[in-house]
């Protein structure tokens, strides 16, 4: 067998993967694995060296796209989003919130709020803001909606709607509405106990500023930033 027969070979594999890899794109994947994979390296390091693949038989009938690393779990919470939306979980009259981080790191914090109070406000933040402002809070608004008046058990946040949930709980500890409990003291914090300090990263160049909501001993409850700065050096 001659470099010629091996060319032809190859490059008709080439063709092969890439008809394969297309039909796979166009029909296996969605929106979500398109705006979040990386379709087209994949594609064409398959295309190129597929050659390789032949190690891993299963990569040929069962493409595998590689997310990116900073979009890595995105396009399955998206999912996970629609489906929330679609078919709402059970929701009772007070609501669970439990951070596993925030905006500065990890969190030990527990947050409960009545579920009409949360409801009122997220209403009229939303009538005040563009129907194109809005992203997924409408799903949450549709869920607090659908809650069950009977039952007073928390329930709590659904683990996809955690990074949205951020702004509202910040907006309920404006607000001292709620209840917060820390859980370095595995004790609930009355609201004239919770201090609220300030808190810088990164002061030499540049970096953020947060604003931190504390235990009396000093435990970090929850953190939002408030301004991102950068200082230039002189020429």
């Amino acid at each position: 067998m001659n470099a010629w027969t091996f060319l032809y070979l190859y490059l008709a594999g080439a063709v092969l993967m890439a008809l394969r890899l297309a039909w796979h794109i166009r029909y296996r994947l969605d929106k979500y694995d398109r705006m979040f994979c990386d379709v087209r390296g994949t594609f064409w390091f398959d295309v190129i060296l597929w050659p390789l693949l032949l190690l891993k038989p299963d990569n040929l009938i069962h493409p595998k796209f590689s997310e990116g690393f900073w979009s890595k779990g995105r396009a399955e919470a998206e999912r996970e989003q629609d489906r929330l939306a679609k078919n709402p979980p059970p929701c009772s009259a007070m609501i669970r919130y439990i951070p596993e981080h925030d905006e500065a790191g990890q969190c030990n914090s527990e947050f409960v709020f009545d579920a009409a109070e949360v409801e009122a406000i997220m209403a009229k933040r939303l009538t005040d803001l563009p129907a194109n402002q809005h992203g997924r809070y409408p799903a949450i608004l549709n869920w607090l909606r659908q809650r069950d008046t009977s039952r007073l058990d928390p329930t709590d946040v659904p683990a996809v709607w955690h990074g949205l949930f951020h702004n509202v709980a910040v907006g309920m500890l404006n607000r001292q509405l709620g209840q917060v409990k820390c859980g370095d003291c595995a004790a609930i914090v009355p609201w004239d106990e919770i201090a609220i300090e300030s808190s810088s990263q990164n002061l030499k160049i540049s970096g953020w500023s947060y604003t931190v909501w504390q235990c009396p001993q000093k435990h970090k409850l929850l953190t939002k930033d408030a301004i991102h700065f950068h200082l230039r050096s002189a020429a």
